[in-house]
């Protein structure tokens, strides 16, 4: 049985509340380049634990998110490899509710979308906000394990990190 958490540096909740922040600097910092009727898209891994990164981890990210935005006209993207997880910021010339659309496709219809988080932003009034699922009349995430949603699994603690991480092992390993 493979482990994809084997490898990789263990975060700490201070160093994923940094990332978060530093997320929320590039995104800000971004709206100024974002064009009218454009998108941008900020895409991370949903990974369980303190190990968030690892060769695998990034090398999965990067294929499935160059997968997702290869039908859209891509005016500046970004990559980060950083050890508290693969992130990507992207600007998109496209409608919002078009890429959340396909994002959510992507999320619930490929084979590894289900580990992937992808989130759409819209600027109105040189304010930066996500485009939600429920914005679009769309079904709440589903739980990586359960037919429960995410966040009510989330909440509730209902499956343990080492029974998600085990999920997603799978998952990597089945469609490598």
């Amino acid at each position: 049985m493979v482990n994809i958490f084997a490898e990789g540096f263990k975060q700490s909740k201070e160093q994923m509340i940094k990332s978060r922040m530093a997320s929320e600097g590039e995104r800000k910092y971004l709206i100024d380049e974002i064009p009218d009727y454009s998108s941008l898209v900020s895409a991370s891994l949903r990974i369980p634990g303190p190990i968030k990164n690892n060769e695998d981890l990034s090398e999965i990210f990067e294929k499935g998110f160059k997968s997702f935005i290869s039908d859209f006209d891509v005016k500046k993207r970004i990559f980060w490899d950083i050890a508290t997880g693969p992130e990507a910021f992207v600007i998109v010339n496209s409608d919002a509710q078009i890429v959340k659309t396909a994002a959510v496709k992507f999320e619930n219809e490929t084979p590894l979308g289900e580990i992937f988080d992808i989130d759409v932003y819209i600027v109105h009034d040189d304010t930066l906000g996500p485009l939600r699922r429920a914005d679009l009349h769309l079904q709440p995430r589903k739980c990586l394990i359960c037919n429960k949603t995410a966040e009510e699994c989330i909440k509730e603690r209902n499956h343990s990190v080492d029974e998600l991480q085990k999920h997603i092992s799978d998952l990597i390993v089945n469609n490598k």
